[in-house]
Parts: C-alpha cells; sequence; structure tokens
C-alpha cells in the first residue's frame, strides 16, 4: 500500500485513515485538499460500469466517509453516496459498510444498469497536498 498524509498532518488522524486502510486491504491512500476530504482511500476492486475505475472511499473528519471511484485525473474523485455511519466509526465498520455498498452497486452492474447511481464529481481544491505515486514508500 503506498500512502500519503492526510487531515492536516494530524498523527491521530493519520492512524485512523490507516487503521481504515489495513481494514479494507487498500492499494492506496491519498492526501486530499483538507477542505472537501481528508484523505481518499483507493481500493482494489473496480466497477466495469464506470469504465474499470478503481473503488475508493473519502474522508471529511467533520461528515465522515464517502464511497467512489477514482476521477480521470488524479486530482479528481466522484463520489456515488456518503456510507451512512457516522464521522469516525470504527475501521471494522467501515470495511464491511463499504463491503456491502460494493456488492449492492456489482448486483446493479450486472442485474439493472438504468438503477446505477451518477456519481458527483469533486475536484480537489489545493494542489499542493496531491495524490502521491503508487509506488511511493508505506506510510
Amino acid at each position: 500500500m503506498s500512502s500519503g498524509v492526510g487531515a492536516g498532518d494530524n498523527p491521530d488522524s493519520n492512524a485512523y485513515v490507516f487503521a481504515v486502510a489495513r481494514a479494507l486491504n487498500a492499494e492506496t491512500i491519498r492526501r486530499w485538499d483538507a477542505v472537501t476530504f481528508d484523505a481518499v482511500v483507493v481500493l482494489s476492486k473496480q466497477f466495469r460500469y464506470y469504465s474499470g475505475r478503481h473503488v475508493l472511499i473519502a474522508w471529511n473528519r467533520y461528515f465522515g466517509w464517502s464511497l467512489g471511484i477514482e476521477g480521470q485525473r488524479a486530482d479528481r474523485v466522484l463520489i456515488i453516496g456518503g456510507l451512512g455511519i457516522g464521522r469516525r466509526p470504527a475501521p471494522e465498520a467501515i470495511a464491511d459498510r463499504t463491503d456491502e455498498l460494493v456488492a449492492d452497486l456489482l448486483h446493479l452492474e450486472y442485474r439493472d444498469r438504468e438503477a446505477f447511481p451518477v456519481p458527483a464529481l469533486v475536484h480537489r481544491l489545493d494542489n499542493d497536498t496531491g495524490p502521491v505515486d503508487r509506488g511511493a514508500p508505506v506510510w
């Protein structure tokens, strides 16, 4: 797993995001703009319906976690919806809820493409906190 630092370089937040990434067997942790999202955790799972883009979850310390997919550029993500489990739930609860939502979407991908949710595009506000390359050292 490669990573950057998120949540304003706060050690407690960094440890929390890392614990979530471990619970999800994540591929990458990305620092974000600390306004829209504090961190983005990219999973190895992909949705064929969304052109094979990787699934991710994004965290805002005030509003909680959201499920999404990678954007076409590194400074964008597409958010499908919130996880709906609070601002800072346990990493295992996040992993369970993420798995549940991904399974539901995969079911739709094969059964009812018309019902697949349209994601909202989110741009990173500050390019100084850009994502770290996938080959970067582990956090």
